[in-house]
């Protein structure tokens, strides 16, 4: 969540990714955290630190998940995610006691309707 002067100026992020111009997700070769360069090694590290600080999120290549398994896990989300409002609210999360974990559809919008994350 961000203060609301940072939300007037970064623009739309969406439109930025859509052009190409705009940010764009790390992506992390994890393949290089087993290097026997320590440098190398150290290197990959800093790059994980830096985009979990200042992106929560990011990209990871080479990490040795099978592909079958991330398929798997796919379609699990994508079939909760096809179930109707009703079935989903079930696993809710309960922000007023403060459980942050489980399924959120009470988000709240923001000023020009979009969703906050």
């Amino acid at each position: 969540i961000r203060p609301q002067e940072e939300l007037s100026s970064i623009g739309d992020v969406f439109e930025e990714v859509k052009n190409n111009e705009g940010p764009q997700v790390p992506t992390i070769d994890l393949m290089e955290i087993e290097s026997e360069d320590r440098v190398v090694r150290e290197k990959c590290r800093e790059e994980i630190v830096k985009a979990a600080k200042e992106w929560g999120v990011m990209h990871l290549v080479n990490h040795g998940i099978p592909d079958d398994l991330i398929d798997r896990v796919r379609k699990a989300g994508q079939a909760f995610f096809d179930l109707p409002i009703e079935e989903k609210e079930k696993y809710a999360n309960d922000q007023a006691s403060g459980n942050v974990q489980g399924y959120g559809s009470k988000l709240a919008n923001n000023a020009s309707g979009q969703l906050e994350w």
